[in-house]
């Protein structure tokens, strides 16, 4: 038999060489883990009537970044009742699932406007469950698609922005508030 020259072999490996081994590819693993889907948003009641977008992120922005949607506006959603009016209830999504907790803990049951007690707010890690409907003339909503490279972008912006808290930041912050 005549000896194969196309054949591909594993190149010996260098043991005296300083740069690690090339680790294996991501994507190609057996043993990767499905990531769970992390809850960055915290959902507040009790908001009153005139309470406005540029308010809610002037208060929740100093407990984590709030996450950007496709355009680059701050993701909070305030919601209306059916004739249109605001029903003091808001959404605010962050960028890092600590700040979910950090807000709830210092802002549950704190005022929106410092020194107003009518603005004292419920501030909760937001659940999110599938609504069950009938079925019968319902409207379905089609899921957008969303540009990979343009969301990765946006990401990794949001970390450069990222503020780390250490606990005396956080004493800090609870002495301001009160």
């Amino acid at each position: 038999m005549l000896k194969r020259e196309n054949k591909k072999r594993k190149e010996p490996e260098n043991y005296t060489s300083a740069t690690p081994p090339a680790e294996p590819s991501a994507k190609r693993g057996k043993n990767n883990k499905p990531t769970k889907s992390k809850n960055t948003a915290v959902y507040i009641t009790g908001l009153p009537a005139d309470t406005d977008t540029d308010e809610i992120i002037e208060r929740f922005a100093k407990f984590g970044v709030i996450e950007e949607d496709d355009e680059g506006e701050p993701k909070v959603k305030l919601y209306a009742r059916d004739d249109g009016s605001f029903s003091g209830e808001a959404l605010v999504v962050y960028f890092k699932e600590e700040s979910v907790t950090l807000a709830v803990n210092l802002l549950d049951d704190a005022e929106l406007r410092i020194g107003d007690q009518s603005t004292v707010m419920r501030v909760q890690k937001a659940e999110f469950r599938h609504k069950h409907s009938s079925g019968e003339g319902e409207e379905v909503k089609l899921r957008k698609t969303v540009d990979k490279k343009k969301a990765t972008r946006r990401i990794g912006k949001m970390q450069k922005y990222v503020p780390v808290f250490n606990s005396f930041e956080i004493l800090l912050i609870q002495l301001q508030e009160n």
